[in-house]
């Protein structure tokens, strides 16, 4: 019954099943929702019980590896990130690895980029980051050659996952992204833990993407792809490696592409969002999106005259769309669905618009855009 939701039991529970299909409900009382509650906290993988887990695999493997680990123990990237530690790091709290003598500071760090990365499904960007990472240990942070400019985004991409600041920004504590990146994975162990969540990501993707060939041959960005908000901004060239741009609003605007990006959050909660911010959004068929836009927006603007004008312009309108603010613990990553043009309008303050979608949205996506 909750199979069109990624959210879990527990949070269906605590919000009263929002995610049902159609014409079905669910109600609990207090005691026995309180009952069910108290059952779930004592039977998921807290970090107890991530360790008894760990002692097992150990006990029949010898040796660590996060891949097989996640496959065979019922064990998610997220059961084990949203805890702020590694594997790597629970099994040395376990004394499972012998000698291991860690970084706490990088380890953190890593952590928290580990659990962001545990919602990548780029085939592109994963086969990228798995070819330049052995280029970057070799060459202890000093690549001996240029990388195309689409490669030189992707591995911006990856370091601001890292650290989420541009070099500026960390003081100047590393000469390059390269050099910051290789601080990171001058770890073996860490490294090992990098490396096989990448491999669990991979043979985890189960749709078709398509590339975003109008946005020009130098995007990294994939079409039904996942990605955070800086990576997005670094692939849209307004984050650099020196300094991370300021960003607060659900709209941005590229004038030197003439491209107007949408970060649209399908199911707001009233907590964390203002009731001048609460748009309806959402896809009305595979090929028709339902937009407002920002409540101040009239049609006699400069910014809602952009939007209603925008095929006779001659601009672009890219969207990004997530369910909910938050996934995990973690801040939730938008979904790449592509390119779209006006196909109506009306109102005013906020001006409602009807986009149609240059790709046709797939069914996996329409899951989580539809309204019901």
């Amino acid at each position: 019954m909750l199979s069109r939701t990624r959210k879990t039991v527990e949070h269906e529970i605590k919000n009263g099943f929002a995610n049902v299909p159609r014409g079905c409900s669910i109600q609990l009382e207090k005691q026995a929702q309180d009952y069910i509650l108290e059952n779930i906290r004592n039977a998921v993988n807290n970090k107890k019980n991530l360790i008894s887990k760990l002692h097992d695999f150990m006990e029949i493997k010898q040796e660590l590896n996060v891949r097989e680990f996640f496959e065979g123990y019922h064990v998610t990237p997220q059961d084990v990130y949203s805890k702020k530690v590694t594997v790597v790091g629970l099994a040395a709290q376990a004394g499972l690895l012998k000698g291991y003598k860690g970084d706490q500071e990088r380890e953190r760090l890593l952590a928290g980029a580990l659990g962001r990365l545990s919602f990548v499904n780029s085939r592109r960007w994963i086969r990228f980051i798995q070819k330049i990472l052995p280029q970057i240990q070799s060459s202890k942070g000093i690549l001996t050659h240029l990388l195309p400019a689409v490669e030189r985004t992707m591995l911006s991409m990856f370091y601001y996952t890292v650290f989420g600041k541009g070099l500026d920004d960390l003081g100047n504590r590393f000469p390059s992204i390269e050099a910051a990146i290789y601080w990171v994975i001058d770890d073996p162990s860490l490294y090992g833990e990098l490396n096989g969540l990448l491999d669990y990501q991979y043979v985890k993707i189960d749709f078709v993407d398509k590339s975003l060939a109008e946005l020009g041959n130098e995007s990294p960005l994939d079409l039904y792809c996942s990605y955070t908000t800086d990576q997005i901004l670094v692939a849209l060239g307004k984050h650099t490696e020196e300094k991370k741009s300021s960003f607060r609003e659900g709209v941005l605007y590229l004038s030197e592409k003439k491209l107007d990006v949408f970060f649209v959050t399908l199911n707001k909660s009233e907590k964390d969002y203002s009731p001048s911010t609460m748009y309806q959004d959402y896809s009305i068929n595979e090929e028709l999106f339902h937009w407002q836009s920002q409540s101040r927006t009239t049609e006699e603007s400069v910014t809602g005259q952009r939007y209603i004008n925008q095929a006779v312009n001659g601009g672009n309108v890219l969207f990004f769309v997530r369910e909910y603010k938050e996934e995990e613990k973690f801040t939730s990553p938008y979904t790449c669905l592509g390119l779209a043009d006006l196909q109506s309008h009306y109102g005013s303050a906020p001006i409602s618009i009807v986009w149609k979608m240059k790709e046709s949205l797939p069914g996996f996506v329409m899951k989580k855009t539809v309204k019901v």
